[in-house]
């Protein structure tokens, strides 16, 4: 037997269903819910207590009655099914009364203002009533995005009479949206929100090292250690005999003096930043990160580009060695392995079996420093 609590989840349940269909213009009433045949097993004076509770329950709801014979308790009178005849009578049940008008305004506002969000009103208006403090201003900026759908300025320069941070803050429900609004224009291939709806992005940077001050003075660079946007960085035109790109920034800012070598802070995934580095085709490459999934991840893709990529204390060597220095890690499964040598490969099977994790900072520095000062002999 339902209580009247248990209608009332049941009925929660259901609502968002009642909103798209609203939205929809379908109509799903009279909304039923069937109770079920009581168990013989049951107490019948709890029964009894239940039903004239349910009966009593004052509640925009109808029940629908029947007469059963019953073996045990012979002829009953037995709810058999509840419905709700509207979706003003569901909304008032569940105290939604207040949240079914703000929800017809802003479904009404929507379609006034921006008629091409249509089919996601029609598939996810149910949505709204999650939004509906800021439900202004994501109509807004979706307005906007049907009249611009190449904006080709950053987010927080869109015109639109939001806070300036409004697209980043609300970045997961506008993506659903203007993905329904910009339609043909969306950039599906893009990795973020900016690149997909065509906002400018601030470019990666590339930091850098120089661990040879000959080198520096060679290339007539002002400065040891700085940072350049990528693509800057990929345009120099130098020629650097020697390039070490190292994972962590501990690493990166202990690294010692090394002939001819310029050192590249790799930054997880920063790595992919070179691959358009043409001027790096020339150099010798050595890459050292964590031994973990996504570090070998990056040695292969590096490698990909730069097929002369050697690694430094990723080899199954260093991880025999140092593998009690490991901590558990995880799988990331978007990373390729095709460009591994043999010993990395049975390095790599290594980690997998745990998941495992060796970081770059857990090799002892001074062993750290041998390994570097020797990278490249």
């Amino acid at each position: 037997m339902l209580k009247p609590p248990e209608i009332l989840d049941i009925a929660s349940r259901r609502w968002p269903t009642v909103l798209r269909a609203e939205a929809a213009g379908e109509n799903v009433f009279p909304l039923r819910i069937p109770f079920g045949r009581p168990r013989t097993t049951s107490d019948f004076a709890v029964l009894r207590s239940e039903i004239e509770s349910l009966a009593t329950a004052r509640q925009e709801w109808r029940i629908d009655w029947e007469e059963i014979e019953t073996r045990k308790w012979g002829r009953q009178r037995w709810p058999v099914r509840l419905g709700f005849d509207c979706i003003e009578d569901i909304a008032t049940a569940l105290g939604r009364a207040d949240e079914l008008s703000s929800f017809r305004a802003a479904l009404k506002d929507a379609r006034e203002k921006c008629p091409a969000l249509e089919p996601w009103l029609r598939a996810k208006a149910h949505r709204i009533v999650d939004y509906l403090a800021d439900w202004p201003g994501l109509v807004a900026v979706c307005t906007y995005f049907d009249a611009h759908p190449r904006p080709r300025c950053y987010p927080r320069q869109v015109p639109v009479p939001v806070g300036t941070k409004f697209i980043e803050e609300h970045s997961g429900i506008l993506r659903e949206m203007l993905d329904v609004v910009v339609g043909a224009s969306v950039d599906t291939a893009a990795a973020t929100f900016a690149e997909r709806f065509h906002l400018t992005v601030e470019p990666p940077l590339v930091r850098f090292r120089f661990l040879d001050p000959e080198l520096r003075a060679y290339v007539c660079w002002p400065v040891a250690d700085c940072s350049i946007t990528a693509p800057t960085f990929a345009g120099l035109e130098w020629s650097i005999p020697r390039v070490l790109v190292v994972e962590n920034r501990d690493v990166f800012l202990c690294l010692p003096k090394v002939q001819g070598t310029l050192a590249i802070f790799g930054s997880g995934k920063g790595a992919s930043l070179l691959h358009g580095c043409q001027w790096m085709k020339a150099s010798e490459i050595v890459y050292w990160g964590d031994c973990d999934e996504a570090g070998y991840g990056i040695l292969s893709s590096l490698r990909s580009s730069f097929p002369q990529v050697r690694s430094l204390l990723m080899d199954q060597d260093a991880w025999i060695r140092w593998k009690h220095l490991a901590v558990p890690g995880k799988r990331d499964s978007s990373v390729r392995h095709a460009c591994l040598t043999a010993t990395e490969r049975v390095a790599l099977s290594a980690v997998l079996a745990g998941p495992w994790m060796l970081e770059q900072e857990r090799i002892p520095p001074l062993e750290a420093e041998r390994a570097v000062e020797g990278a490249f002999d």
